[in-house]
């Protein structure tokens, strides 16, 4: 009897450090993501944003938002600041017709910093097939690279 409690305890204490090792492991690679943009990756909208919007997983530092033209980069009003937060919007003042690049850099609650970008095309043509195809609020699930 006494070997068979003794294995019950062992293994309930392998079960234990099985299950603490899995949620580290998983907690490390839990890095921030972008969950949300307006306009969205690969919309079509009829006229220049005002705004750009961006929202996270979880509260991060936004330390970069650049928002390219063909061959130039657009104006915008980002400051690069120390708060942390999960949303995030920006003026677009002077956009015209083209496709476009928002390229952004945050610093998650884990101190990783990520890169990434999306792209969105502003075309006054636009038919509303194409406007219901890539709609202009859209989900964006890509995490980012480091």
């Amino acid at each position: 009897m006494k070997h068979s409690t003794n294995s019950l305890r062992s293994i309930t204490r392998l079960l234990l450090c099985t299950a603490v090792t899995f949620l580290f492991s998983a907690s490390a690679f839990a890095h921030t993501a972008l969950t949300e943009a307006t306009p969205g990756d690969g919309a079509i909208v009829k006229e220049g944003p005002a705004h750009i919007s961006l929202v996270f997983n979880g509260p991060v530092k936004l330390v970069k938002l650049e928002l390219m033209g063909v061959g130039h980069e657009m104006p915008t009003n980002f400051e690069s600041n120390s708060e942390a937060k999960a949303a995030f919007m920006f003026e677009t003042p002077g956009m015209h017709p083209g496709k476009f690049t928002v390229n952004w850099a945050v610093i998650g609650e884990d101190g990783h910093t990520v890169t990434n970008s999306y792209s969105f095309t502003v075309d006054p043509n636009a038919t509303d097939e194409q406007l219901r195809a890539h709609p202009a609020e859209a989900g964006h699930g890509a995490g980012g690279d480091h």
